[in-house]
């Protein structure tokens, strides 16, 4: 027995639409990217303190 899925493709929303909020996808992609930026800053400052500066800027870097 084969099961097919369908997959539409993700359209952008009208920023004109009046009301419009975020959706539930684009504040969870807000949050994974502050969490990501801020786990980077922490890698960063640890590296400063032990004088591991030019790992610590590539690492932020990447």
């Amino acid at each position: 027995m084969s099961t097919r899925f369908h997959l539409s493709s993700m359209r952008p929303r009208d920023p004109a639409e009046p009301g419009r909020t975020a959706s539930t996808l684009e504040l969870f992609f807000d949050l994974v990217f502050v969490v990501a930026v801020s786990i980077a800053a922490v890698q960063l400052h640890h590296a400063l303190t032990e004088n591991h500066i030019v790992d610590g800027v590539v690492s932020y870097a990447f």
